[in-house]
């Protein structure tokens, strides 16, 4: 970001402009940081509900790994039947603005190829506003240093 400043004081039309380009940055970039966190909260928790990293092969078990997410078609909430399919994506509202392409993982039932819900803890299906998300708690994720 640069913006050029003019010798002396600054006067009201300049001191407006820049004061206007420096929130306008500085929401662009509280956007972009909230949408890093998101993105690696969701993906976090979809390790977490099938046990595996991204990229790592499925273990088919004898014993059912029961999660809370089913597939829309058969029901089935078994973990080890199901896989990664790619990211949807949609927008929300925050406090600092719209967040734009937001990518939101999607799951694929191996039972019968259909679509899984997934019910994520911090982004409500259907829900595009999220205004009570507070700055301490985005600040206090550990993903970003508050300034100083």
């Amino acid at each position: 970001m640069s913006i050029q400043f003019s010798q002396g004081k600054l006067q009201d039309q300049e001191r407006k402009t820049i004061l206007q380009q420096v929130q306008c940055h500085m929401q662009q970039v509280a956007q972009e940081a909230v949408r890093e966190v998101v993105t690696e909260v969701v993906e976090a928790e979809v390790t977490a509900k099938l046990g595996r990293e991204k990229g790592q092969p499925r273990q088919l078990q004898s014993q059912e790994r029961a999660i809370n997410w089913k597939c829309g078609q058969c029901g089935c909430s078994d973990a080890n039947q199901f896989i990664r399919d790619g990211h949807y994506r949609r927008e929300l509202q925050t406090g600092w603005g719209v967040i734009q392409n937001l990518h939101v993982p999607m799951l694929e039932c191996q039972c019968c190829k259909h679509d899984v819900v997934c019910d994520y803890a911090i982004l409500e299906k259907y829900k595009r506003f999220w205004m009570d998300l507070s700055q301490d708690a985005f600040w206090s994720s550990g993903c970003r240093e508050p300034p100083a």
